[in-house]
């Protein structure tokens, strides 16, 4: 005979569900993430940056509509944007200690934010420093360089945001502490992807990929 104390139930305790419940959400956020990465045979910091055949170019147009990215790191901001005439808010993501003695041996001390997701037609993982502020018409990358500072670990993405195509989208960011999340939509892009489909490429970016090219590695 099993004897129980009053008021407790048998089963798993809560505690041990819960931590379950957790690693089961991080891995499927995990798949999700890698799932993200392009498929390519070859994945470096220069990544395939033309289409090859028809198909591919659709699927390339079709991921310029879209944009969205994750981050992970220190950082903090907020922001919105109806094209660059429309846009307020600021983004900073792993923090320099530039007002600090820095390390002969390492340069500027600081922790960049791990990032994956796309940029316009192109996407990977890398990790980002970024200090961007952002008013109707104006944004700090039209002036610095390095706003948007970036290291590729996989996957093709602009390394200093000349890429990304922001001055035409909308979208929404925000990154509170350790966790980031930015949405965008080109709504030209949905002109482009639907040209494409009859023949015409109207933002002229499909450009073909050249023998000698698509054979390396």
């Amino acid at each position: 005979m099993i004897r129980t104390q009053p008021g407790r139930a048998l089963g798993p305790a809560p505690r041990r569900t819960a931590a379950v419940r957790s690693v089961r959400i991080a891995a499927s956020l995990l798949v999700a993430a890698l799932a993200l990465l392009p498929s390519t045979a070859c994945v470096s910091s220069a990544g395939p940056r033309d289409t090859g055949g028809w198909l591919a170019a659709r699927g390339a147009d079709l991921m310029d509509v879209v944009g969205v990215r994750l981050a992970f790191g220190t950082g903090l901001g907020v922001y919105a944007r109806i094209t660059r005439f429309l846009q307020f808010g600021f983004m900073m993501r792993g923090p320099e200690e530039q007002d600090l003695p820095r390390p002969q041996e390492s340069g500027v001390r600081g922790v960049p934010c791990l990032m994956v997701g796309t940029i316009g037609r192109y996407g990977g993982l890398w990790t980002e420093n970024t200090r961007e502020f952002m008013l109707p018409g104006w944004s700090s990358r039209d002036t610095d360089l390095f706003a948007v500072n970036r290291q590729v670990i996989a996957g093709y993405v602009g390394q200093h945001g000349r890429e990304d195509l922001w001055q035409y989208s909308v979208g929404v960011g925000a990154h509170l502490v350790l966790f980031g999340v930015e949405v965008e939509v080109r709504p030209f892009q949905v002109f482009d992807f639907l040209s494409g489909l009859v023949g015409y490429d109207p933002s002229s970016d499909d450009v073909p990929v050249l023998a000698d090219e698509s054979s390396e590695s």
